[in-house]
């Protein structure tokens, strides 16, 4: 193979001039280095200044005209998106919504954005009005609609590899408030805590209201929701997935009918709702305080914990050197200090992984607080519910937690715990 670079003067056939070409691609990789470099520290600059570092803003927002680093909703597109998000909130997943905006033949955003004259980033459908779910998907997880800038999502290892790679949320630049919102952020966390606990389909093209909702109180798995064809619904009923799936040994079924979750859930939901509406100040005070409980117990638990984990880690430091000191006067064999060695270097890695987990569970338990003024506001749109239904569902509760059975006086008792998305667990006074 015979190599020329014109601009250079280089030519492979030319022995005296081919010896300068190794010199000649240092100093043009040093250039483009530095160059990286540069551009990195501005891009960085740029982001945490709290201006987006995206060239174009996301489906539903459109540049400001006076100010191009300013998003300002595009109204035509804000109502697809709405749309998109409440589809979610009443229980249908991103392939659904897909379906849904494909039957009512709504453009997707590259064909809004071509038939508008704005970027367009990705290819047309090979259908007219053919929505991906992926697209779905993309919109239903990105925080800009609740008014935000989101800055250092993906980073690239090197500029000489082009494959992004995803950072770690911990590590992005968030800036609230940049711009007006499509979504509250009551709606799009209650969205993400939807996508949190996927939903299944079952086999006969049905999504019940539970789905995703209910789980074993002491193993923590999910229950399964198990029906047959021609059942009625007082027969439907959910079971423990690690009874389901690994036998009665490792956790008892805690089978409960669906019906008898539906008459608890909607008769709890019904008289918290109207305490707080007639007793707001003793609802607040009440829930606070249940808050401010909960959130001493779990410091506590995750403090000692810490501690514990510190220690180890100390002890674990010890025990190394001593057989090290070990292995040098020969009271151990090097085979043995290899093997003991490694394993206790496995059991530190984790304790400092688990310890730096812990780390963030005390400081975000210490910022958390029981967000009641959003759950007053809930208890007022929703003055008087009759019937269940996923969205209902998934505005108000966060878990449902379900109790082994047990016999009291020859009945079969069996207790359930709701959790709230903004409160936790409430126990109304009994009065």
């Amino acid at each position: 193979m015979r190599f020329i670079a014109i601009n250079n003067g280089v030519d492979s056939a030319d022995q005296q001039q081919s010896d300068l070409t190794p010199i000649i691609n240092i100093f043009n990789e040093m250039y483009a280095k530095d160059t990286s470099k540069k551009i990195r520290a501005v891009f960085k600059a740029k982001g945490e200044s709290g201006k987006p570092l995206s060239t174009n803003p996301p489906y539903g927002y459109i540049k400001d005209p006076e100010d191009k680093h300013h998003w300002l909703v595009d109204e035509k597109a804000a109502v697809v998106v709405r749309e998109i998000y409440q589809l979610c909130m009443s229980g249908r997943g991103p392939t659904q919504i897909a379906k849904e905006l494909t039957r009512r033949q709504i453009p997707t955003p590259t064909e809004y954005n071509l038939a508008n004259g704005l970027p367009v980033r990705s290819p047309l459908p090979e259908v007219p009005c053919m929505w991906q779910t992926k697209t779905v998907v993309g919109i239903l997880s990105r925080p800009e609609y609740t008014g935000c800038i989101v800055n250092f999502k993906t980073h690239k290892k090197s500029y000489k590899i082009k494959k992004t790679v995803l950072n770690d949320p911990a590590d992005w630049k968030v800036f609230e408030n940049a711009h007006e919102a499509i979504i509250d952020k009551e709606t799009y966390d209650t969205v993400q805590r939807i996508r949190d606990g996927r939903r299944r389909w079952e086999p006969m093209g049905e999504m019940p209201p539970l789905s995703g909702m209910v789980f074993c109180a002491d193993c923590g798995s999910i229950m399964y929701q198990v029906r047959g064809r021609g059942w009625t619904h007082d027969k439907e009923y959910f079971v423990c997935a690690t009874y389901r799936k690994r036998g009665k040994q490792l956790c008892p079924s805690h089978q409960i009918r669906n019906v008898v979750i539906e008459e608890i859930l909607l008769q709890h939901l019904r008289e918290v709702t109207a305490f707080a509406r007639e007793h707001e100040d003793e609802f607040v005070e009440m829930v606070t305080k249940a808050s401010s409980k909960n959130t001493e117990k779990a410091l506590r638990e995750s403090r000692k914990e810490y501690e514990q984990a510190k220690a180890r880690i100390a002890k674990l430091d010890t025990i190394v050197q001593r057989l090290y000191e070990d292995n040098v006067e020969g009271k151990i064999s090097d085979e043995r200090f290899m093997k003991m060695s490694a394993t206790y270097d496995a059991e530190q890695k984790e304790l400092e992984s688990r310890v730096s987990e812990l780390e963030k569970t005390i400081e975000t338990t210490k910022e958390k607080s029981a967000n009641i003024s959003h759950f007053l506001k809930l208890v007022k749109q929703y003055t008087d519910i009759r019937d269940l239904d996923a969205e209902i569902i998934r505005t108000f509760v966060e878990r449902i937690n379900v109790y082994k059975a047990e016999k009291v006086n020859g009945r079969r008792q069996q207790r359930i715990q709701i959790i709230f998305n903004c409160s936790g667990e409430i126990n109304l006074p009994q009065a």
